[in-house]
């Protein structure tokens, strides 16, 4: 008898070991953030915007980590939220179709002297003329105080994406871009791109899923053909810029626009704005967090 209960006894510490797991694991499963790390969490002090693209902000609302100097204005024509990279995002059309925020007194963004601006792309090739993603606007009207740009590509299976700042305080050299077609880049498919200016080293930057794909270095005049040149070094996009569009170029939101100027018609989602060019570990490491966050 002694020893039936002692078999009894052994029985019931591990069939309430074996609960214990059970309940364990369980919670992990109804966790929904069970193994995910919050993309916001990388260069914190340095993220000045996110557009998360969840659904069309209230008129006038602020956007996130702006300190409500960006604000939202409206959504024009065919522009929508539709399932995005991590719940929902932003899509443009082919025909008139953008976002418009407006950015206020004292926002962080007119004092930018470097930056980088990350976010999920997913989008056709465009096989004529040149779309803008997002640009801020104000100083140089044709293109804009910073933009990403998908560029034109007749063939191939892989977009060709453009960066351009534009640094009003350069005597000579004021407009600056970089453009890459990468195998990173592909049609239809979803990537994450990193955009980056450094002021220290003067390069303009593209990196895909975590991964440096394109790095340039910067002139404040013309690529140096025979004799030195300055280095772009540190910029100043300008104190004028007044407004943030998805999908569209000014002279296409003006009413005034050129033949070759296309609609953005992909998607873009989580879209984040930091005030410092993050480094190759801080982009490795928000690329990761991103991941975590997908839809499945």
């Amino acid at each position: 008898m002694k020893k039936f209960f002692k078999i009894s006894g052994a029985l019931f510490v591990i069939m309430l070991v074996f609960g214990l797991i059970l309940s364990s694991c369980k919670k992990d499963e109804d966790d929904p953030n069970a193994g995910k790390t919050d993309p916001t969490t990388i260069a914190t002090a340095n993220l000045i915007a996110y557009f998360p693209f969840e659904a069309e902000p209230a008129i006038g609302a602020a956007v996130e980590k702006s300190n409500s100097t960006i604000t939202y204005v409206k959504k024009v024509g065919g522009a929508s939220f539709v399932t995005g990279r991590r719940g929902n995002g932003y899509q443009g059309s082919a025909t008139q179709s953008y976002l418009e925020y407006n950015i206020t007194a004292g926002t962080t963004m007119k004092t930018l002297d470097e930056f980088s601006l990350a976010c999920w792309i997913k989008t056709p090739n465009t096989t004529s003329g040149a779309a803008k993603i997002f640009s801020i606007n104000g100083g140089d009207s044709f293109m804009g105080n910073l933009a990403l740009i998908q560029e034109s590509r007749a063939t191939g299976d892989s977009v060709d994406m453009k960066l351009y700042l534009f640094d009003s305080a350069s005597p000579d050299w004021k407009g600056q871009d970089i453009r890459k077609q990468s195998d990173k880049f592909l049609n239809d498919k979803w990537f994450h791109v990193v955009s980056v200016y450094r002021k220290a080293t003067s390069e303009m930057e593209f990196y895909a899923n975590g991964k440096r794909v394109f790095s340039q270095i910067r002139y404040a005049g013309p690529v140096p053909l025979s004799g030195p040149q300055p280095l772009l070094g540190t910029i100043t996009l300008g104190s004028d810029m007044t407004k943030i569009h998805f999908g569209a170029w000014a002279q296409q939101i003006a009413g005034t626009p050129e033949s070759w100027m296309n609609y953005y018609k992909g998607i873009v989602d989580e879209f984040r704005i930091y005030n410092k060019a993050l480094s190759t570990t801080e982009i490795k490491s928000l690329y990761d967090a991103e991941i975590t966050q997908i839809n499945p």
